[in-house]
């Protein structure tokens, strides 16, 4: 199957399903390179450099791209616009989407949904009141996915809304490999991004200082705002540690922005940093193993060894007018199949089961119902302590 890599609809990219695709990857060229976003070189397979080019390092990701996020030109890269799994990076479109739209000292009440999320979780709890820019900690260093899930709705108004806006702002950034299914990046049938699309998340989030400030810090502690008057929630504490191993080594200049895993899409990952006036950003997809970090660095370091000595092979590009986003075909939605979700690899999933005590059923809407049951169970403190999150 090809895909043409242009303003076009996306309404073809929501076709891609599991049954169409490998379970891991789709690469895809497209016939006309005068029309793929980023240039005619970036619809080339395999790797794609210059004449002349330094050797680069022995990378192991599927799919990656090295460029210069200042000018925004691409000096290397390998099937830029192949079709992977986003797995966490996915975070970061939700934050490019969301931030603009949300007063970080406004405040969000969690819900069962967002407490039941697999994968990794910052652990929020439903009938709890969280400040927006505690959830941005949670989301971009934890890499909660229950954060995902609630920011989303916050400034969506519904899950649905929030990952149409999302699938428009890809748009927006012609981020034209993307399809979003779900917020977090879990592995979900049609849910595919490119290590080009991942470039164009990470450069256009450095470029907001709130989203830099995120995603560059090491740690974050918040609790809740509001909470039931029982002595043992009071005090409890949330740590968000950045998962990013560039930043946890202290690799010269690192910056963030975001990793991710899943069992599908493998390790994934946004890298970038800053040396003497430039930042360099590497974007990595289904890379296997744990050579994500020195793959990523490897790349980083090249970059800066080379940019403005190598002549670019594509160009990293800016995003539409609002205007012209809004004159496009609309997707339509895709559902979420969950017999295709897996979870992250931090955390084993926890069923929504186990998020209640003494047989809640699933269906309850109220979160005065849930607490209720919670309080009433006898229970909370050990779920608590079981739930508690460790530095």
């Amino acid at each position: 199957m090809r895909l043409r890599h242009a303003r076009a609809s996306i309404a073809v990219l929501a076709i891609v399903s599991g049954a169409l695709l490998p379970s891991t990857a789709l690469a895809t060229t497209t016939d006309d390179t005068s029309s793929v976003i980023g240039g005619p070189r970036m619809a080339e397979k395999g790797l794609i450099t210059s004449p002349g080019t330094p050797d680069l390092p022995a990378i192991s990701a599927a799919g990656w791209v090295v460029a210069d996020a200042d000018t925004g030109e691409v000096l290397a890269a390998q099937n830029p616009h192949g079709g992977y799994r986003p797995a966490s990076t996915q975070k970061t479109l939700l934050a490019l989407t969301m931030a603009p739209r949300l007063n970080p000292s406004d405040t969000y009440v969690a819900d069962l949904d967002d407490a039941s999320q697999e994968g990794t979780r910052i652990g929020l709890w439903p009938g709890f009141t969280y400040r927006i820019d505690d959830l941005w900690y949670a989301l971009l260093l934890k890499s909660g996915n229950d954060a995902a899930t609630g920011l989303a709705k916050a400034g969506g108004g519904t899950l649905e809304n929030g990952v149409a806006m999302m699938q428009a702002e890809a748009r927006r950034l012609q981020a034209n490999d993307t399809t979003v299914v779900n917020p977090s990046g879990l592995d979900a049938d049609g849910q595919f991004s490119s290590a080009y699309d991942l470039a164009l998340w990470g450069r256009a989030a450095l470029k907001r200082g709130d989203l830099r400030h995120y995603v560059s810090t090491i740690r974050h502690s918040f609790h809740a705002l509001v909470v039931p008057a029982v002595t043992p929630f009071k005090d409890e504490t949330m740590y968000a540690k950045t998962e990013n191993r560039l930043m946890l080594q202290e690799f010269p200049g690192a910056i963030g922005v975001k990793m991710g895993y899943t069992t599908k899409a493998q390790n994934t990952m946004i890298a970038a940093a800053e040396r003497d006036g430039r930042t360099i950003i590497a974007t990595l997809m289904f890379t296997p193993g744990g050579r994500i970090t020195s793959d990523a660095a490897a790349l980083l370091n090249w970059g800066f060894a080379h940019d403005g000595s190598v002549t670019p092979v594509g160009q990293l590009v800016d995003p539409l007018s609002p205007a012209i986003v809004s004159d496009l075909d609309t997707a339509p939605s895709v559902g979420v199949s969950t017999n295709d979700i897996r979870p992250h690899k931090e955390t084993k999933p926890t069923r929504s089961k186990d998020l209640l005590v003494g047989g809640v059923p699933g269906g309850w809407a109220t979160t005065g119902g849930v607490m209720a049951a919670l309080l009433g169970a006898g229970a909370v403190w050990p779920l608590l302590r079981r739930r508690r999150l460790t530095r």
